[in-house]
């Protein structure tokens, strides 16, 4: 049982704003460096809805945040579910009523499997270039692809890697130019520049 359902309403506010700072004072650094409010960031409770999909509810004005929405995932008692402390985005997404199913408490349902999970070390390097490319692209069919380039091709579903996904392997491979990454791919692309 939460330790919240003990608490009177104003008790309850106040732990909430302490969680809520002591969580935005851990990821002041990935704050600064995406470059984005406080107020962006912010906690998330992680449930099943009603096909049994692992959800999070996320308000409209939520899907509004120009550089997207961040959050940890937290359990009842507002503590980070996760040791590792790991950080998701929700992109801007205008479409989001279509997207997405509402719920009854005015939030839309967002499956955990389609978060974006935040890289510390590449946005680090890149801030919110980190990001760039990893939504809203501009789909090209293979064949087309192909023709204007022969390059090697990346692996399914996407078109291209996420920046945010590189390795530091990935890095050392593409600033020294030596195939070592553990994406095969990418190797390709090395050895064919």
């Amino acid at each position: 049982m939460s330790i919240m359902h003990s608490m009177s309403d104003e008790e309850r506010t106040r732990y909430k704003a302490l969680k809520t700072k002591e969580m935005r004072d851990y990821n002041s650094d990935l704050i600064s460096d995406l470059g984005i409010s406080p107020y962006d960031f912010n906690m998330k409770t992680q449930f099943y809805d009603e096909q049994r999909r692992l959800v999070v509810g996320i308000f409209p004005s939520e899907f509004k945040k120009s550089k997207g929405f961040f959050f940890e995932l937290i359990d009842s008692d507002l503590n980070p579910v996760d040791p590792d402390r790991k950080v998701y985005r929700v992109p801007y997404t205008p479409a989001f009523e279509e997207e997405y199913e509402l719920n009854a408490k005015g939030s839309y349902l967002v499956p955990i499997e389609e978060l974006k999970m935040v890289h510390r070390s590449s946005v680090a390097i890149s801030k919110m270039s980190a990001f760039t490319g990893t939504e809203n692209t501009f789909k090209v069919t293979q064949k087309a692809q192909e023709a204007a380039l022969s390059i090697p091709n990346a692996p399914a579903p996407m078109e291209d890697a996420p920046y945010s996904d590189m390795t530091i392997r990935d890095y050392f491979a593409i600033q020294f130019l030596k195939p070592v990454s553990a994406k095969t791919w990418l190797n390709d692309l090395i050895k064919n520049k």
